[in-house]
Formats: structure tokens, C-alpha cells, sequence
């Protein structure tokens, strides 16, 4: 009697229960939408999916092709596509009402006037507001831009070092700290949405955009550029410090048959999944929101037109979910240049059915919104794809939180962003630093050396040292427009004593004189002459900014003026320190062997002067490690470590190599827990700092097998860490090596097979050591 009892009041007190809950867990989401009058998907407390699902069935088509379209910020300043002024309500009413476009971009350069952190937060919100006040729903707009090496496009803003450089740091939790204060900056201006980071791979030198690459190799490209994605994300996209990172360029834009942009790709199916895929398989995992799609073609197929990439490989294979975007004027391109598409509208149903979901105009919004809207009418594109398309886009408008907090403030942008984490990017620029030779340890100088000349182009030049997308698409080229920054002559006069006389001469003529054979020579004369009367001389050379296209090479060589600059000060007999700033390796191989130090800066950044310095006079000891071969002669290229068996690798400077001002020594690398083909093995060796001076050890464990059924490389970074030891200190470094990272793609040719690990004999190389194991 008494369990009948206990029974009827548990069935009565779960009838209750249910309920209660029952209407507030209806799909239609009903009891949400009762606890306000607005609609259910301005409700902050609805799931996101319920919120998209609501807001998706109250849209016309027209809207929802509107939010499949971005449009370049210029074009709501005037009628010429790079105006930069106030905003134009013609123009305004042309994208937001006539066209409902979703989202807006800042193209490199194109910046509000005057350009600050203030000024910027105004023009968000005054965009934000004009669109949300005319749209019938209220939808806000989601503003993307390139903030690649900080908040790069806003004087005021501290730039950081460029990826290529980074990469020579090998260190994740650096980079994740530089994408944090990068979305801290970026999201205090009212934008949303950063396209970055880079996750292609720096394959040929020739590519001019091979410095925002995190370098050649995928393993270590994959840590690099997941852990940017972290540090963009943050915990939580609504955070205010926080935006949605971009993996770009999906997939194989980095590797051009002739090296150079936007033109053709011929790679082999295996050798896109074992180098190429990687690196956004890692963003991916570490959930990146959005991919931005390879402008070029990949074995004669335009990238934005492959729906096996877009769709099979990046949705099905790679489990990608959020927004795909096109990159700038893609979609037409498939008309005007690849020549796949008949027509724009061809173009449009091409690219839209293939997976991307957002188009990069940028400029002629009323062409893509009224081309889509008649293929959907048409049923060349069905509105499945659309309200799939278009559900994802408010599911990151949504995520970032944007219904609820649309606005900022342009007080605290200026708080925020003027002059911050200037000694982050000091740290950065100062890990970046990596230095190829000193014969005679002539490095680290004195600080109380009595005379040096600074000579060379890039020794007082903010510009140079701060590279491609830096305020302006190609760089900082206006000079009422310079970043805040500390030039390499700053920092060299900043960091010797006060007896120290440090005198610069440019050593080369203006770029307007530079091929006036006459002027040349005046100025080497000059510089020659100033060495002469010096007890050291400092050279700063390199490249002047690029970006894209305008950054392709076909030789990789210093600029005539600046080879003979070199030339002629290392027959003085002086010891010549030459310091390279500069986006990729240079051909120096003959000015290395005349030289007695070099030492590579990269694009350092604000910070650069600083840092330069401290590594020349020894406040810091050098610890970067070339993250990209360096070749003799450009006919090697491309080059790169880890090639297949039967491939000469003769560098000027080998992958991973870099020099320090101590001495490391390693022993007893050891191999335990051998493994099975789903186990993992422990590898752990010792190193101790044998030298005199404490310093940074970039310790790195490579891989190869013996023998295998298909052709791999000869070795491959399977780890890596970055530690410090003070002189005589020993430690330890462990390496967990999964079974899974040694796996490869078997089969012939079409390289379609599933990865597999195979049975055999595996070497593992950590410094100078090598041990063997096997797999059963």
C-alpha cells in the first residue's frame, strides 16, 4: 500500500514538473518569446538557434541576400571607390535600404579622416546606427578588417612584429597574447570581425605575401596560427574584447606554379593534405568562425568555384561550420580573370552553390544582390543554400553579441588603443630577432664603443620596419601618417653610452635618385667616408613595404644601391654589422661571406629600434630560429626542409638554424612507452646552457621513417619547445609524440586513401642526437 502510494505521488509531481518545463522547451520557442513583447530573436535569453530560426523566417529574400554581401567602407563616402570623408546619405541609402547589406569592411587604407581610435568609433557607430535604424528588423552589421600585426590600420595603434617573424619566435603563448591585445583594440573601434590570421604556408619567397605566412612547415604554421585564433576569440565572442578570427586563404594560395599572387596552383592531392590542409584543420579545432577563401585556382580549378574544397573538404571532411567569405572581388573573377563563368551571374550561382556564404564585393552591391536574387527565382541557386548561407551569418552576429551591444565608446577607444602594449611588442620584436652569423663574436658590441656609423635605408625609417598593411594597403607610405615606433638609429643611440658618438648617413640616395648612377656613388662615398673616421659600422637594409601582388619577386634582391653600399663599406676593413629588414630571406649569399655579423629583423614593428639594439649590444641574447629555408640562389627556390627523398637541400641557412650568444649542449634523449599505431611515445632529452650568458633554447624534435610505401619527407617537425636557461643550468624537455602524427597517405598517385600509420622503424632527431624505434 504504502509503495502505490509513493508511486501515485511521484506520477503526480513529475505531471507538475513537466509542465512547468514543457513550454519552455518547445522548438518554436514559444515560451521565450512570452516573456517580453519583442520578438523571440531579440530576446538575449533565447538559444542562439532558436533566436536565428526566428529572425531567419521573418526575412524577404531581399534581406537575406543583403546579408550575404559586404561592401568596402569608401563606398558609403562618395561616388569614387576610395573616397575617404564623411559618410554620403545617398550612398548610405544605397547599401542599407536599397540593398540591406549585412556587413561592411575597411580595405587596407581605407580609414575615417581624421585617422584615430575616436574618429574610427564614430564612424562604426554612425554606420551601425543608420543601418539598424533602416532595416526593417533591425539587424546590425558585422565590420570586418585586416588588423595582421596589431590594429595596423589606426594611427595610434601599436604595431607588432608580422607573422613570418613570429614564426622565427616559436612561440604559441606569444602569439595568442598578441591576437588578445589585437581584439582588444579592434573591438574598441565597433569592429567585429578580423581577417586574420594567415594559416597559409610560406612555400616560395618569390609570393609577395610570403611574410604573413607563419613560415614553411605545417606542424609548427598549426600551432602558430590556432593559437592566433585563440587569442582573437578569447573565452567568449560577445566579450567587448573579443572578435571573430578569419582562417585564410582555404587552401594551397601560398604554393603559385611561378610564385607569384593569384596565379595558378598545380599541387598534387597528397601534397595538399600533408602540407596545406593542416594549418586550418588546427584553426578549425580551435574553432576559428569564419575561412576566407584562396583568390587563385588549384589545378586548373578557381578555388571560390570548387565545391569539392568549399563543401566536401572544408564542411564534411574538416567539420567547419561557421561563415566562408569570399576575398576581395573573388566571385567576379571567376568571370573577369579565370574565365570559368560566362557571366557575373554565372559567376554568382558558381561561387554561392560551391559553399561560400558571404561575398567580398566590395564596391557594387546592386550587381550581386539583384544577380542573386534572380537565380534563386530562377532555381539556379535553391533557398535552402540561401537560409543556409544566411544562418550562419546570424549565427556569428548573434555569438558577437552584436543585437545586444551594437555601439561603442569612442572615449575608450583612445583609452584603449593610443600607444598600448608597447612592451608586449617589444618581447615580440625581441624573439623575432634572429641572427645568421658572427664570425670572431664580434656580437654583442660594447655599449661604450667610442664611434659608429648607422648607415642604410632602413635605419631611420618607421616604414620599412613596419612592412605591407600598416595603415595603407602597401604599407605606411604617407609620411603624415607614420605609426608610433622607436627606428633601429633610436634604438642604437638609446642604448650606448653618453660617450658614445653615433653618427648616420643614408649611404644610398632618395627612391627618386636611386638609379642615378652618379648620386649612388655620392652617397656610398659618403657613408665609405664616415666608416672610415668609425670603429663599427651598423647597416640597415632591406625592402621598402608591399603588400599582395605589389610585393611578387623574381629574384629576391637587395636593391642595386644597397648591395654596393655593402660592397664598398666591407673594404673598409671595419667590422660591418649588417642588419636585414625584410619580409622574406634576401639573396646575400655573397655579402654573408664578406660580413662579419647579420642579423635578420624581419618586419619588427613599433618596437623594432628597441629591440635591434638590445640584441647588437647584448640586453638580449638572439634566440630565433629560421621558421623558412633560406636558399643560396633563387634558382633553388622553392626550397624547403622538408623535402622528399631525392631532392638536394644546400642552403645558405637551414630551416630551424639560428645563433646565440651561449652554447647549448644536449644528452640522453631518450624514446620510452614505444608505441603501438594508436599509442604514443615520451621523448625527453637534456640540455644545458654551456655558456656564459643566459638565453632562450628553441629545442625541436623531428621524425622520419626508414622505409614506407609512398614517398615522405626526409624529416618533419613533430615538436617543439622554447625554454630558458640561466649558465649551467640543465633541464629536461618532454615531448608527447601521438602515434597518429607519424601517419601517412598511402595509395598511387590520386592520394585519396585515409591516413595510416604503418608498421616499421622510425628515427626521432632532437638537436645532435638520434635515437630509433619501432612500430608493429
Amino acid at each position: 500500500m504504502n509503495g502505490e502510494i509513493k508511486f501515485v505521488k511521484f506520477f503526480i509531481m513529475a505531471f507538475l514538473l513537466l509542465s512547468l518545463i514543457l513550454p519552455y522547451v518547445k522548438q518554436d520557442g514559444a515560451a521565450y518569446a512570452k516573456k517580453s513583447d519583442k520578438p523571440l530573436y531579440l530576446n538575449p535569453e533565447a538559444p542562439i538557434e532558436q533566436r536565428v530560426k526566428d529572425l531567419l523566417q521573418r526575412m524577404t529574400l531581399e534581406e537575406k541576400v543583403g546579408q550575404m554581401t559586404q561592401i568596402n567602407v569608401t563606398r558609403l563616402m562618395g561616388t569614387n571607390e576610395w573616397d575617404r570623408g564623411p559618410l554620403n546619405p545617398e550612398w548610405m541609402k544605397k547599401i542599407f535600404v536599397d540593398n540591406h547589406v549585412g556587413s561592411i569592411l575597411s580595405g587596407g587604407g581605407a580609414a575615417p579622416v581624421p585617422n584615430n581610435p575616436e574618429e574610427w568609433a564614430k564612424l562604426t557607430n554612425d554606420i551601425q546606427k543608420y543601418a539598424m535604424e533602416h532595416s526593417r528588423l533591425h539587424i546590425p552589421i558585422i565590420y570586418g578588417v585586416d588588423a595582421v600585426h596589431g590594429h595596423n590600420n589606426v594611427l595610434g595603434a601599436t604595431i607588432f612584429p608580422h607573422n613570418i617573424g613570429l614564426a622565427n619566435a616559436w612561440d604559441p603563448e606569444l602569439v595568442e597574447k598578441l591576437s588578445a591585445s589585437t581584439a582588444k583594440s579592434v573591438r574598441a573601434t565597433g569592429i567585429h570581425w578580423n581577417f586574420a590570421p594567415v594559416a597559409d604556408i610560406g612555400r616560395d619567397i618569390r609570393w609577395g605575401r610570403f611574410y604573413e605566412t607563419f613560415g614553411e612547415d605545417p606542424y609548427l604554421a598549426s600551432k602558430l596560427s590556432a593559437a592566433a585564433v585563440k587569442g582573437l576569440q578569447g573565452k567568449k565572442l560577445s566579450d567587448q574584447e573579443s572578435v571573430a578570427a578569419t582562417g585564410k586563404h582555404f587552401v594551397g594560395y601560398s604554393q603559385p606554379l611561378n610564385g607569384q599572387d593569384r596565379s595558378p596552383a598545380d599541387i598534387s592531392l597528397r601534397t595538399l593534405r600533408e602540407i596545406f590542409y593542416p594549418s586550418f584543420q588546427a584553426q578549425i579545432e580551435s574553432g576559428v568562425k569564419t575561412i576566407m577563401i584562396n583568390s587563385g585556382s588549384i589545378n586548373g580549378i578557381p578555388v571560390h568555384a570548387s565545391k569539392y574544397l568549399l563543401t566536401d573538404v572544408l564542411r564534411k571532411e574538416m567539420g567547419f561550420k561557421g561563415v566562408v567569405v569570399s576575398d576581395w572581388e573573388d566571385i567576379m573573377k571567376l568571370h573577369t580573370v579565370h574565365k570559368v563563368a560566362p557571366s557575373y551571374k554565372d559567376a554568382i550561382r558558381m561561387s554561392i552553390n560551391a559553399g561560400v556564404d558571404m561575398s567580398m564585393v566590395p564596391h557594387d552591391a546592386d550587381n550581386f544582390t539583384k544577380n542573386l536574387i534572380e537565380l534563386v527565382k530562377e532555381g539556379k541557386i535553391s533557398m535552402k543554400r540561401i537560409n543556409q548561407a544566411v544562418s550562419r551569418i546570424l549565427t556569428l552576429k548573434f555569438e558577437l553579441g552584436l543585437f545586444e551591444n551594437p555601439y561603442v565608446d569612442p572615449k575608450k577607444a583612445a583609452e584603449i588603443i593610443n600607444d598600448s602594449d608597447r612592451q608586449l611588442a617589444l618581447q615580440a620584436a625581441r624573439e623575432t630577432m634572429t641572427l645568421l652569423k658572427n664570425e670572431g663574436n664580434v656580437l654583442p658590441l660594447k655599449k661604450d664603443v667610442k664611434s659608429i656609423l648607422v648607415t642604410g635605408p632602413s635605419a631611420d625609417n618607421v616604414a620599412n620596419q613596419m612592412g605591407g598593411w600598416t595603415i595603407g594597403w602597401q604599407g605606411a607610405t604617407n609620411p603624415n601618417e607614420l605609426p608610433p615606433a622607436v627606428t633601429i638609429l633610436e634604438g642604437i643611440k638609446g642604448a650606448v653610452s653618453n660617450n658614445t658618438a653615433v653618427k648616420y648617413v643614408p649611404g644610398v640616395p632618395d627612391e627618386k635618385d636611386e638609379k642615378d648612377p652618379s648620386k649612388v656613388k655620392a652617397a656610398i662615398d659618403e657613408a665609405v667616408k664616415a666608416a672610415l673616421q668609425s670603429d663599427v659600422v651598423i647597416a640597415v637594409v632591406g625592402e621598402k613595404p608591399y603588400a599582395e601582388g605589389e610585393g611578387n619577386t623574381e629574384t629576391a634582391e637587395l636593391p642595386a644601391a644597397q648591395r654596393q653600399l655593402i660592397q664598398a663599406l666591407n673594404e673598409t676593413g671595419k667590422d660591418v654589422i649588417l642588419v636585414l629588414v625584410a619580409g622574406r630571406p634576401l639573396m646575400i649569399t655573397d655579402l654573408v661571406e664578406s660580413t662579419p655579423a647579420v642579423l635578420m629583423a624581419y618586419l619588427p614593428g613599433t618596437e623594432g629600434g628597441n629591440a635591434v639594439a638590445d640584441v647588437l649590444f647584448g640586453n638580449y641574447n638572439p634566440s630565433g630560429k629560421l621558421a623558412s629555408t633560406w636558399p643560396k640562389s633563387i634558382g633553388q627556390v622553392p626550397i624547403f626542409y622538408n623535402h622528399k627523398p631525392g631532392t638536394k637541400y644546400e642552403p645558405l641557412f637551414p630551416f630551424g638554424y639560428g645563433l646565440s650568444y651561449t652554447t647549448y649542449e644536449y644528452k640522453n634523449l631518450q624514446v620510452t612507452n614505444i608505441i603501438s599505431k594508436k599509442g604514443e611515445a615520451k621523448v625527453s632529452v637534456d640540455v644545458t646552457n654551456t655558456g656564459k650568458v643566459a638565453g632562450d633554447e628553441i629545442v625541436q624534435l623531428y621524425v622520419n621513417q626508414e622505409y614506407r610505401s609512398v614517398l615522405t619527407p626526409v624529416k618533419q617537425l613533430a615538436g617543439f619547445k622554447r625554454i630558458h636557461l640561466n649558465p649551467g643550468e640543465t633541464k629536461t624537455v618532454t615531448f608527447n609524440l601521438p602515434a597518429s602524427q607519424l601517419a601517412i597517405i598511402p595509395g598511387d598517385i590520386i592520394g585519396t586513401e585515409r591516413p595510416v600509420v604503418e608498421s616499421g622503424t622510425y628515427k626521432v632527431m632532437v638537436g645532435n642526437l638520434t635515437k630509433t624505434f619501432k612500430i608493429e
